[in-house]
């Protein structure tokens, strides 16, 4: 199977360069992937089927085009994998119906996998604590007393008060989608990621997107 993953930006690419390989074995060996990051998550298009605005670069916008393409020259062995974050978004299934729909605007529909962390990529690593502690001995565990798995809860600020020096106060002056942010996020994915052990990870969304790919790829 080939995998093409659709990604909001740097920090899921980094996470998954590595991940990957832990959840369907070394590249290759069969299976195969490329990970495509955009710049931010965006918004669906109001109508998928006017031709696109090529100056918005975010995901969701460019979505249903990029279905479109791939169903034109995807062949049963490859599969487009969609993972964005929920963020403050009420409903999960909704969020992953409205990703669906998007298949309507294709006269060819691609293999497709949408998978949704919730609240953000951060909670995986939240599910994996011992990963987390051993890639910032200095953790504050207190401050993750609170924290529900995959609750919406503003979870990266609360992964920031336990591992960033300083914590959000630290951070409080940068926005979630600052460059100087967006670079932090993405160290945190390149220490934390390699040190997962994805078998045992709590996340529940983190396992939907482990057993999906897996499910894919299992013996018919």
């Amino acid at each position: 199977m080939h995998f093409e993953i659709l990604v909001e930006g740097q920090t899921e690419l980094t996470a998954l360069s590595i991940l990957m390989e832990k959840i369907v074995g070394p590249y290759d060996k069969p299976h195969t992937w490329k990970i495509h990051k955009h710049r931010g998550i965006g918004k669906l298009p109001e109508n998928p089927e006017v031709p696109r605005n090529k100056k918005d670069p975010t995901l969701l916008y460019n979505l249903p085009w990029k279905l479109r393409a791939y169903g034109k020259d995807m062949s049963r062995n490859e599969m487009v994998v969609v993972l964005v974050d929920l963020d403050d978004r009420a409903d999960c299934r909704t969020f992953k119906q409205e990703l669906a729909n998007m298949l309507d605007y294709c006269t060819d529909r691609p293999r497709c996998l949408f998978r949704i962390a919730i609240e953000e990529l951060e909670a995986w690593f939240l599910g994996d604590l011992a990963a987390v502690e051993a890639s910032y001995p200095s953790l504050i565990k207190e401050e993750l007393d609170d924290y529900v798995q995959d609750s919406q809860c503003g979870t990266w600020e609360k992964l920031a008060d336990a591992i960033h020096p300083g914590g959000m106060e630290a951070l409080g002056s940068f926005g979630k989608r600052s460059a100087k942010v967006l670079e932090i996020k993405r160290k945190w994915a390149a220490k934390i990621a390699p040190r997962m052990e994805v078998e045992h990870n709590r996340s529940p969304s983190f396992r939907s997107f482990r057993d999906g790919l897996r499910k894919t790829i299992a013996p018919t």
